[in-house]
């Protein structure tokens, strides 16, 4: 089984973005191994293209790209416990006093999290003002450098979201008068950043959207200008008397649950699946047979009939990027152009 990967679409989904987000500068977020794409290719793409920011989610993620990523680009990093070790030259994402005196005197640049209703990290309100101090006092004394606020917004609806900007607001003009000169103030992911124009700010966090990943509720990459980057596939292993036998299963990341709910593709057809093994799909083929060998879509782009990544995720209950990111490593990624 095997995951194209068009690294042209992803250049032209970056192109979307940006021009959707501007003045805005995207973030693109490589967490779980760039969505399940290959994390040192997306990450040349992203290179090649002007990207200035990387969101790494955690500290190994960092490590690696931090080997082979030019230093103008800056690294971001969210998920870290203040006992690992921090390395040079990252920008980190901070919540908790303990996690700013783990910081100090690694040549960090630190983002100071409020929570603004979401509950993911984040400091309190009444936290926020002790964090935003010891932060000062810690770039007085030149063991780290304070350059952005930033925070997790839900994404539920319109009147939530304007709620969780405004208490973001009130807590920069806290910071602000305390002291605190921000270079960067971000809060909004993949959706809010093509919705929202005051959501946007100074940057960006984009993930799913970058590889062509919609967010569903009937909402499609087509309908946000943006192209599947992945077509996953694999190959026929046997096929007579209406049942065609795939060669992945949920050893490779796919799920029972799938079983009755979602086509593939083979020469230019969809077929319905009826069962999934550990290494294999069992798909209905009624009066169709198919050489051994032949390749079977599963989802992509939709050019050779295959159903998108989101007609997958709608029919099972679930979002793109859970199917993307539990491929599995049997599941080889191929490259094309880019």
């Amino acid at each position: 089984m095997t995951a194209l990967i068009d690294l042209t679409a992803l250049r032209a989904n970056l192109a979307v973005i940006r021009t959707r987000v501007a003045p805005a500068e995207p973030m693109i977020v490589v967490k779980a191994d760039a969505y399940g794409h290959g994390l040192e290719r997306v990450a040349d793409v992203l290179v090649d293209e002007g990207i200035g920011w990387i969101g790494a989610l955690d500290l190994e993620t960092a490590v690696r790209l931090r080997e082979t990523v030019p230093p103008s680009v800056r690294l971001f990093v969210w998920l870290a416990d203040p006992a690992e070790t921090m390395p040079e030259d990252l920008d980190l994402g901070v919540s908790t006093l303990a996690q700013l005196e783990a910081a100090r005197g690694h040549g960090s640049r630190i983002h100071l999290k409020i929570d603004t209703g979401l509950h993911r990290a984040g400091a309190s309100v009444e936290e926020w003002p002790g964090l935003v101090a010891r932060a000062l006092e810690l770039q007085e004394s030149g063991e780290l450098e304070l350059v952005g606020a930033w925070t997790h917004i839900a994404e539920a609806s319109d009147d939530e979201d304007s709620a969780a900007i405004a208490r973001f607001h009130v807590a920069v003009a806290i910071a602000e008068a305390q002291g605190a000169v921000f270079e960067v103030k971000h809060l909004a992911a993949s959706a809010a950043s093509f919705a929202r124009a005051d959501a946007r700010l100074d940057l960006v966090r984009i993930g799913a959207f970058a590889y062509g990943i919609a967010p569903g509720d009937g909402i499609g990459p087509a309908e946000l200008g943006l192209t599947p980057v992945m077509t996953l596939t694999a190959p026929v292993l046997a096929s007579s008397g209406g049942v065609t036998t795939l060669g992945v299963g949920t050893a490779d990341g796919l799920q029972e649950r799938l079983a009755d709910r979602v086509t593939v593709a083979i020469a230019g057809q969809r077929f319905p699946v009826t069962e999934v093994e550990i290494d294999t799909l069992l798909v209905d083929t009624g009066d169709r047979s198919f050489e051994e060998g032949e390749t079977a879509y599963l989802w992509g782009s939709g050019d050779h009939g295959e159903a998108t990544l989101q007609e997958w995720a709608d029919a099972t209950g679930t979002i793109g990027e859970e199917l993307v990111t539990r491929l599995g490593p049997r599941v080889e990624r191929e490259y094309l152009a880019g």
